[in-house]
């Protein structure tokens, strides 16, 4: 765990990145903007909120507290509308980053770097580029190579790796949790993710569901359809309920505390989304894990009976070519898809790889085979998407 210094107390690994930041709020040597990049889950956003509470504070306690319970009016974490952050959103920052701060030592701004389309990248560029008075950018991203290079070279990168598995589970046995070392597994060094996992039935109830919809190979197509609408209907439930969490932690919430929630709320269910699809990859993974004879390194490691059942029943299932599906699948979220008709498709395409030999390719299993109920929003053909 790192040291107990610098306002970052209880965060658990990426050590380097935290020492870092620390020596920067120590020495008061802070750059325009920073990019913190890594997985999902691995502190970056609570890093960013602690950093920039400090930021804007200069030292007042009773400001860094507001500021951490978002009380603040110099700290501001801006939420994507949908899949992006609009060129709105962004002007709307330029401007308030040319101003004055309120009441703070500087402004700071959290927002997700990866989620900038082109236009509104270039729309923050200039500011990136001259920044005026005390304002600082943290932005966030799960990679460098989803941020435009403008924007990456105009920022100081800072990366978090994931949590080694053995602290994440001390962690949560510390907490109390009922099977830490299953959470820290299906966490995959997310410390969120496995608290999410540890903590939160909604995240149980999801893995439920795409445990059913994942082996639902012999079921016919209605089974199968209503098996991916559970996982639907689960992912909804977690959006819901994050709704619920971010207005309750807001003593007077207004109207912008209320959009806030359902941007969260949305950003929660469409993050419970991308999980269904890695949940997916890693029960397929088990399973070739298990084939291949090395039962130890599964992670659902309380269902290894119930996977080596289906890799005995399917014996020539292609069960890595099956987790590889998945990739595709992921890089589809990007656009504007129904997450139902993403995982009808890839799920078709998958029952191919279990029951028989590749069948052609993304676009035989093509929107147009998909069920009336899951249509696109957009258009998705040859393994592509229009925004």
């Amino acid at each position: 765990m790192a040291e107990q210094q610098d306002g970052f107390e209880g965060i658990l690994g990426n050590e380097t990145a935290l020492r870092l930041l620390g020596r920067v709020l120590r020495t008061g040597e802070v750059s325009q903007a920073y990019l913190f990049h890594g997985p999902p889950g691995v502190g970056k956003r609570t890093v960013a909120r602690r950093f920039g509470a400090a930021l804007v504070s200069g030292g007042d306690h009773a400001a860094e507290d507001r500021a951490l319970r978002r009380l603040h009016p110099d700290l501001a974490e801006i939420m994507p509308e949908g899949a992006f952050t609009t060129i709105g959103q962004v002007r709307e920052i330029v401007r308030l980053a040319a101003s004055r701060p309120f009441e703070g030592a500087r402004r700071a701004f959290i927002l997700q770097a990866d989620t900038l389309n082109v236009h509104a990248a270039n729309a923050l560029l200039k500011t990136l580029e001259e920044p005026e008075g005390e304002t600082v950018f943290v932005l966030l991203a799960t990679s460098r190579e989803g941020v435009l290079p403008t924007i990456l070279s105009r920022a100081q990168a800072v990366r978090f790796n994931p949590v080694p598995t053995s602290v994440v589970t001390e962690f949560l046995e510390e907490r109390g949790a009922a099977e830490p070392r299953l959470a820290a597994a299906l966490g995959r060094g997310s410390v969120g993710l496995s608290l999410r996992y540890a903590e939160d039935p909604e995240f149980g109830e999801l893995r439920e569901a795409v445990f059913e919809a994942g082996f639902a190979f012999s079921e016919d197509f209605e089974a199968r359809h209503d098996a991916i609408r559970r996982i639907v209907g689960r992912a909804e439930a977690v959006g819901e309920a994050r709704e619920r969490e971010f207005i309750g932690q807001i003593e007077e919430p207004d109207r912008r505390a209320k959009d806030g929630s359902i941007r969260a709320g949305r950003a929660a269910r469409d993050g419970a989304v991308r999980e269904s699809l890695e949940l997916l990859a890693l029960l397929y993974r088990d399973a070739a894990v298990i084939k291949s004879g090395a039962e130890e390194l599964v992670a659902n490691a309380d269902r290894v009976g119930e996977i080596r059942g289906y890799v005995e029943e399917y014996p020539g299932a292609d069960w890595v070519g099956a987790a590889l599906v998945l990739g595709e699948a992921r890089a589809a979220l990007a656009y504007n898809v129904t997450a139902e008709a993403i995982l009808e498709v890839t799920l078709s395409r998958i029952r191919r790889k279990i029951l028989g030999p590749s069948q052609g390719s993304w676009t035989s299993g093509s929107l147009a085979g998909a069920s009336p109920g899951s249509a696109t929003r957009g258009t998705w053909t040859s393994g592509s998407a229009t925004r």
